[in-house]
């Protein structure tokens, strides 16, 4: 029988209890990649909350050089595992000797434990602390070093920034909470961290497991615990040593971020709360008049009849004029992104209105609906369009049923990406059987009651152990009055809901928003034959494979403003390179300050969307003169950059670097990189600090040691690794580029990202500082037709530069890119140059005309005719 509430809040309380498991059978394989044993509990063994297996198998496998993988699961027993199908494992053939890893295994046998470390000595993981094993309780836990800074875990908006605190739990179990809400669980589950050491070395794990989980990191900062409601232990642990390695590693076990089309690197406009469709249309035409750059128009659920996806509102949206103004966006070069939810209306036999909504009918003839708990019907929930059934993503027909009703809609008006939305799944009915008993006023279609459930609502079977769990994760805590954790129904599905092949929401549950997005990816590629754009709000490991991600439901504050910076890059750690804030804020109303200021942000995501919500005062750039300036001067300079960007985001898709940084993941070994949350970096190269706090105009900025160059002046200054002060008024941004690097730029940018792709370059190069050892600055730039799913024709050019010379070489040359190089801007050039020539392709030399202004060098290359393409060096004396 189910434990009472109260006593379930008790029981989640209680510290971890010391659970024993003896080892038998120990053996490595003959190639030693490969070390299996036998786990039974001891009779001092306690498990609180479900009794621990009788029998357990344990594996260690060499899944790289740097990567260990223990798994530990029941040897008779059917056990929920994730398949990877979903999300990767890595390669599942280890062939590597342990004798030849970077790290090191070792394990006691009565109590067992094990521990990685790494070649130094350095602990990777410890389990000395606790291990339990029940069906429904599993619990790891690793000793750590103190003083060492925690990162990722997420989603949650942490309050203290972007280092989790000690003494704090971090809940996985998706749902659909607002992003402004701090401390709390959110959208997604990501089950990663990092762990850094004040000499810069770091080392991180993943716990491959998708059921819910709280992860405890113990006041005095020396241990972290998993505690999981169910599933496998299948752990992956990473050496680095460097952070930048340890996401890497992290990523070649779930796979790296899809490249995203080259158009999704511009800006976006939406609102929720256009009334009709001549609204959206006076938007971008407000754009376009202020000359402030914008690529996509979207539209949130307005557009849609009564609410219901793949649906036109005939009466503020015609579909026909829809199509229109989709045309006209594609005449001009720009996009189109409509949002669409999982929640599909459950059509009453007595609603003339809907009985010819296909995907009801299709969906139920496809058998693709999740079902209740009987197994036996499509499980009925309620969100926007009032009573619904969600989209089974295991069954089969899934991508069939999703497939056909995009692509019947996109027949009506050629949407370029999709946003998929409230995929936790979000609900807003409580129970594990709904029925809607009152049809004739259930959906109200009023917005201000649509949220309250109309349905009748009953648990059936109220002991069911999934719907509750012995331990109750820490669901909601941090917001409810009572300080207690909700139930894990609340606003979603019940844990009891059946998934084709006899899965339980209880096991899946965070797997639903990657699944969708997965669905959804494949089926823009079957429909469009183009490299989809999907953006999504619920997320977990591998999410970055196939879609992009926003942060959710932020507000229009200082605060939210700040932790954007924090949100991004932490997803950058989890390995989704295209992320990014709604600008300016959602909830509540913006202002001229905060929207200025903000834009100086969100114009160097990835991800760069104003966004706000219904009722919320109009926030488009073009409202306020000093925003308007602020977004030309910062847009500006981020469409100038974007092949550059665009470039990162290649990298992340092949390397699995990060697009956006914390500044430690660069500078590791600077530890007053260590606490910045308020900076970050493009790549290695350019360094953003915006001003975050109510009428100021100045910020102190953190540069580490080396020259810096200001990307909209190009004056330099030299840092010893210390804190500037940057005066910065309203309408201007902070950019700095590294000494060191060579940034490839479009020559004058313009409103639209295919502007910039037919613009000819520029090439900046940065001297580093005077001291620098090596006086080297290095780039690259990657080209290719920004839309194909499969990349085989590209353009790859690395550029090395010294204090007097750049060369151009090419790594590789099948894309025919007819783009110029204009310009070449040498920074921080001291000496006096007289002369300067250019040999093309191993051709003859030819003079180049310069401009020489303070220490800014300008060779002008337009009367030489150099390709981007083009193998060339470049000399200055």
């Amino acid at each position: 029988m189910a434990l009472p509430r109260l006593l379930l809040t008790l029981v989640a309380s209680i510290a971890t209890v010391r659970g024993d498991f003896d080892l038998s059978n120990p053996s490595w394989n003959t190639n030693r990649d490969t070390f299996t044993a036998t786990l039974s509990p001891s009779d001092s063994s306690s498990n609180p909350y479900s009794p621990d297996l009788t029998s357990l198998s344990f594996t260690l496998s060499v899944a790289s050089k740097t990567i260990s993988r223990v798994k530990i699961t029941s040897p008779t027993d059917s056990r929920w595992e994730i398949p990877e199908s979903i999300v990767s494992a890595g390669d599942p053939t280890p062939s590597l000797s342990i004798d030849d890893a970077s790290f090191t295994f070792d394990y006691t046998e009565s109590p067992f434990t094990f521990t990685v470390k790494d070649v130094d000595g350095s602990i990777v993981f410890d389990s000395s602390a606790a291990l339990h094993f029940g069906d429904q309780y599993l619990e790891l836990s690793t000793s750590l070093e103190s003083d060492n800074k925690l990162f990722g875990l997420g989603e949650k908006s942490r309050s203290t920034g972007s280092v989790i605190p000690k003494g704090s739990t971090t809940t996985m179990w998706a749902r659909d909470m607002a992003a402004a809400e701090f401390d709390t669980n959110l959208y997604a589950s990501h089950p990663f961290f990092v762990s850094l050491s004040s000499s810069g070395k770091a080392n991180g794990a993943f716990l491959r497991n998708s059921n819910g989980m709280d992860v405890v990191y113990s006041e005095a900062g020396d241990a972290l615990t998993f505690k999981a409601l169910g599933g496998v232990i299948d752990l992956f642990t990473f050496t680095g040593p460097k952070p930048s390695d340890v996401v890497k590693q992290y990523q070649s076990i779930i796979g790296t971020p899809t490249l995203q089309p080259y158009w999704a690197l511009g800006f976006h406009q939406c609102r929720y709360g256009y009334t009709n469709l001549q609204e959206a249309i006076d938007v971008v035409q407000g754009y376009a008049d202020a000359e402030i750059p914008l690529d996509i128009a979207w539209l949130d659920i307005d557009y849609m009849n009564l609410w219901l996806d793949f649906t036109y509102d005939e009466a503020n949206f015609p579909s026909a004029d829809v199509k229109a103004f989709v045309d006209q966006l594609h005449a001009n070069n720009q996009k189109f992104v409509p949002i669409v939810d999982p929640g599909i209306l459950a059509v009453d036999p007595s609603w003339d209105w809907a009985q010819d909504y296909d995907a009801y009918h299709s969906g139920i003839a496809m058998d693709v609906f999740v079902k209740d708990i009987t197994n036996e019907k499509p499980f009925m929930g309620q969100v926007w369009p009032g009573p619904v059934h969600f989209p089974d993503w295991f069954h089969p027909n899934a991508t069939e049923f999703w497939t056909a009703q995009l692509k019947n809609w996109h027949d009506i008006a050629e949407f370029d990406g999709v946003w998929v939305d409230m995929n936790e799944v979000s609900n807003f009915c409580t129970g594990q059987i709904c029925e809607n008993t009152d049809p004739d006023n259930c959906p109200t279609h009023k917005v201000d009651t649509q949220t309250q459930c109309c349905l009748s609502c009953s648990d059936v079977d109220p002991d069911n152990s999934l719907d509750n769990p012995s331990f109750l994760i820490g669901n909601d805590l941090g917001i409810n009055e009572d300080k207690n954790p909700s139930p894990i129904d609340t606003k979603t599905i019940p844990a009891s809901a059946k998934h084709y092949g006899d899965l339980n929401e209880y096991d899946v549950h965070n797997l639903h928003g990657t699944m969708e997005a997965k669905v959804t990816s494949d089926a823009m590629h079957s429909i469009r034959g183009t490299r989809s754009f999907v953006l999504s709000r619920s997320s977990f490991p591998g999410h970055g494979n196939h879609a992009s991600h926003w942060t959710g439901d932020n507000a229009a504050t200082w605060d939210d403003l700040k932790m954007s910076i924090v949100t991004v890059n932490d997803f950058a750690l989890f390995g989704i390179s295209m992320v990014g804030a709604d600008i300016c804020g959602f909830i509540g109303d913006s202002n001229e300050e905060l929207c200025a200021r903000w834009i100086q942000v969100g114009a160097f995501h990835p991800f760069s969307r104003n966004h706000n919500t219904f009722g919320a005062a109009p926030q488009e750039f073009y409202r306020w003169d000093s925003v308007a300036e602020s977004a030309r001067r910062a847009l500006g300079l981020r469409y100038q950059i974007l092949p550059f960007m665009y470039t990162l985001m290649w990298k992340a898709h092949v390397d699995g670097d990060a697009v956006s940084n914390y500044l430690w993941s660069v500078f590791p070994e600077d530890e007053a990189t260590h606490g910045v949350d308020e900076q970050f970096m493009l790549g290695d190269s350019i360094l953003i600090s915006p001003v975050l706090q109510d009428q100021a105009r100045d910020v102190d900025a953190y540069f580490p040691a080396g020259k810096w160059y200001n990307l909209f002046t190009l004056e330099s200054f030299e840092s010893a690794g210390e804190v500037v002060n940057l005066a910065t008024e309203l309408e201007e941004a902070n950019a700095h580029l590294r000494g060191g690097k060579v940034l490839p730029m479009a020559s004058t940018g313009g409103l639209t990202t295919v502007d910039v792709q037919n613009d000819d370059f520029s090439l900046v190069v940065a001297l580093p500082s005077e001291s620098d050892a090596e006086g080297l600055s290095e780039g690259e730039l990657f080209v290719d037709d920004g839309e194909s799913i499969e990349v085989t024709s590209f353009l790859h050019m690395v550029y090395s530069a010294t204090s007097t010379s750049l060369t151009s070489k090419a790594v590789e040359n099948s894309f025919d890119a007819s783009n110029a190089v204009l310009t070449v801007k040498v920074l921080g050039v001291t000496a006096k140059v007289q002369s300067a020539t250019i040999q093309v392709e191993g051709g003859e030399k030819r003079s180049v005309d310069l401009v020489q202004e303070d220490e800014v060098l300008t060779l002008d290359l337009a009367d030489v005719g150099v390709g981007v393409k083009d193998e060339f060096v470049l000399t200055w004396m």
